[in-house]
């Protein structure tokens, strides 16, 4: 009362002052009803930032099927031995007292202190400056951890590495996150984990889905693979760490990686104010990719498989293609060496990991290229039909005879000359004689074929050559699809283009290389009537979950790329002159014929030489359609062989695709037809 009433005096300082102070009382009072009613959700969003930390959970990477449904990659549990930082941080600090240094100070006693059993000696801590207290605190760290991976050695029975460094990094970035120690454990090494030392806070077993391939090596060159995927994006900025992912390298894995490795969620960790995992919450559920079925079908994608090892040995530089010639799709590539793609995700015992680590090294076989479709060879006498069908289009009557004279070298084989004073020789692997259109292809005459390809010229070889669409890709979503060397109309009309030049053309040889993938496109349009397809590799891509309702998407079979405008009795010509090839008794591809199928092939070999001019490999082929009326099924087969390893396209080529075929007509026993032969 006695403030009041001094206040109703008639004095104007003292009413400043009750009215200052008045005014702070309520400045201070809006205040708090700002912080406390007004803005408290905002500081509320600030606590949970500062107590949760966002971790990035990739999605379930979709399943590889062949075209029956079957698995070729899939995920499977990982187990993973981690430490828990927040689990160790009482025996860090333990083992940081244990080896903080003290300082010893001897004292007097007086005599009552012997009565009491006071110590001689005062023990007090040693100061030590910032950095010391750093070091020797990473040291306790350091050798707690040590320590625990030593038992886990022993537990697990085998040797686990441990980096300072490492270990080091992922304390000071994510303390919130388990420090894998041991990677990919085995049944056993659970059990013995589970059984001796489970129930420790500060390790234990972690479960991630890896990526696994059931069939090891096979079909691995189309599939290609994945390696782990710990690169930052746009999206990791909402992310404070990143669970390790996979991303395809080559091969399906890689062409149809963003739907296969499906949408990432996350999980939000609580953290306490060390920054020590406290409890963790999922936020988002990670969308699992889809899946991915193949056109392959595995039984033909083995058969191949089994028909090369039989015939070549383990891991020869070969190819095989498999395609039906009506729709363009592929039922088996084989590309050899391969290396199991399990190598990529360390899933693979390690006597077999030191094995496939020795095949990669070997740069002879380089087995993680797909030799199918990214490797380009001189094909050889298996060009001819193309170089036929420019010929007969320009006019070319198949019975007309050419005179193929002998070698004057080699009186048993066949030469020509060519170039203005016909001074240029090349040498023949037929017989000298009289050849026609058919009995040039059975045979595989070089010197019919140059001297039919000079005279119809070489711009309409050119020409033919693309309408096949050699020197361009094939289109394969793989990362592996080569365009092939092949010279264009400007080219050959230019000044330094020699008539040699189109005469090796002409056999195959010379300015030229395709690969395998580009000889089956050709043969199936030269078997199908002459409509050139686009391979396809990929039947559709479907959800994981049958029940999803999601529709598939589909990709049509027998998409037509170009086509021959090639008159029908050319290609039958072609046909009936391949079909001898494989029946007549002088046929170079007699060693393909399987009983009751009706084959047209043709064999090639193509001489590969160095820099000087040395011949140091061939390539061999056997390219064929079957049966003979109404084909279906296309078969390439190569083989690349150093010297001085020889042989034919023949005798190395046609017995594997004769056991492809056995096994195709074991499948589709419709393709079995009488051997009648059109006149």
């Amino acid at each position: 009362m006695l403030i009041f009433d001094e206040i109703k005096k008639n004095d104007p300082e003292l009413r400043f002052v009750a009215i200052a102070l008045a005014t702070g009382f309520f400045i201070l009072l809006a205040g708090l009803w700002w912080v406390q009613i007004v803005t408290t959700s905002e500081y509320k969003s600030h606590l949970v930032t500062q107590s949760y930390r966002t971790i990035r959970i990739p999605g379930m990477r979709g399943k590889i099927l062949d075209c029956e449904g079957r698995v070729m990659a899939e995920n499977a549990p990982r187990y993973n031995l981690s430490l828990y930082f927040g689990g160790l941080s009482s025996e860090f600090e333990a083992e940081y007292d244990r080896l903080r240094p003290v300082r010893v100070a001897a004292k007097s006693r007086p005599f009552w202190d012997l009565w009491r059993g006071s110590p001689a000696a005062a023990r007090k801590l040693a100061p030590l400056t910032k950095t010391n207290i750093t070091n020797l605190k990473w040291q306790a760290r350091y050798d707690v951890a040590y320590r625990i991976v030593t038992q886990m050695s022993q537990t697990l029975g085998q040797p686990l590495s441990f980096d300072y460094w490492s270990f080091k990094r992922a304390y000071e970035s994510s303390l919130y996150v388990p420090y894998p120690i041991a990677q990919g454990l085995n049944a056993d090494e659970v059990a013995r984990f589970e059984e001796n030392y489970s129930g420790n806070p500060g390790v234990d077993l972690d479960v991630q889905p890896t990526r696994v391939y059931p069939l090891g090596a096979t079909a691995a060159g189309l599939l290609g693979y994945v390696v782990t995927d710990d690169s930052g994006g746009d999206e990791d900025a909402a992310y404070n760490y990143r669970l390790p992912d996979y991303k395809g390298v080559v091969g399906v894995e890689y062409g149809y990686d963003q739907d296969l490795h499906g949408q990432p969620g996350e999980e939000l960790v609580m953290v306490n104010n060390l920054g020590y995992r406290q409890a963790e919450t999922i936020g988002n559920e990670p969308d699992p990719g889809r899946n991915v079925v193949l056109t392959i079908d595995l039984d033909i994608q083995r058969a191949a498989e089994e028909a090369l090892a039989a015939h070549q040995g383990a891991n020869p530089r070969a190819a095989i293609i498999v395609m039906n010639v009506r729709s363009g799709d592929i039922l088996a590539m084989v590309s050899s060496p391969a290396i199991d793609p399990n190598y990529f995700t360390k899933n693979l015992p390690p006597d077999e990991m030191q094995k496939e680590s020795a095949m990669m090294e070997d740069t002879n076989l380089m087995p993680q290229i797909n030799f199918a479709t990214y490797a380009a060879y001189e094909p050889g006498s298996v060009f001819k039909p193309v170089v036929g069908l420019a010929a007969l289009e320009a006019g070319l009557n198949p019975n007309e005879i050419y005179h193929v004279e002998a070698d004057p070298e080699n009186p048993d084989h066949g030469c020509i000359y060519i170039g203005e004073h016909h001074n240029h020789k090349i040498k023949d692997t037929v017989p000298p004689g009289d050849y026609n259109f058919k009995r040039a292809i059975e045979l595989s005459s070089n010197s019919y074929f140059i001297y039919n390809g000079l005279r119809t010229g070489i711009q309409r070889v050119v020409e033919m050559a693309d309408k096949f669409h050699f020197g361009e890709k094939t289109g394969l979503k793989t990362r592996q699809d080569a365009a092939g060397i092949f010279p264009s109309l400007w080219e050959v009309e230019k000044s330094d283009w020699h008539e040699g030049d189109s005469a090796n053309i002409d056999f195959g040889q010379g300015r030229m290389a395709v690969t395998p993938m580009q000889m089956a496109v050709a043969y199936c349009a030269i078997a199908n009537g002459g409509t050139v397809l686009w391979p396809r590799l990929v039947d559709r891509i479907e959800s994981q979950d049958p029940n999803s309702g999601e529709a598939p998407t589909v990709f049509p079979s027998g998409v037509v790329r170009d086509y021959l405008g090639v008159h029908p009795r050319s290609l039958r010509i072609v046909h009936d002159a391949m079909l001898g090839e494989t029946t007549d008794p002088e046929g170079t591809g007699k060693s393909a014929v399987v009983p009751g199928l009706q084959i047209c092939g043709k064999t090639g070999t193509a001489q590969i030489q160095n820099e000087k001019g040395e011949l140091i490999a061939h390539n061999y082929w056997f390219c064929s359609f079957a049966p003979y009326e109404n084909p279906k099924y296309a078969v390439i087969v190569m083989v690349h062989k150093p010297m001085p390893l020889g042989g034919s396209g023949g005798a190395v080529c046609a017995p594997i695709a004769h056991d492809i075929y056995a096994d195709l007509v074991k499948k589709d026993s419709s393709i079995l037809t009488q051997n009648v032969v059109r006149n």
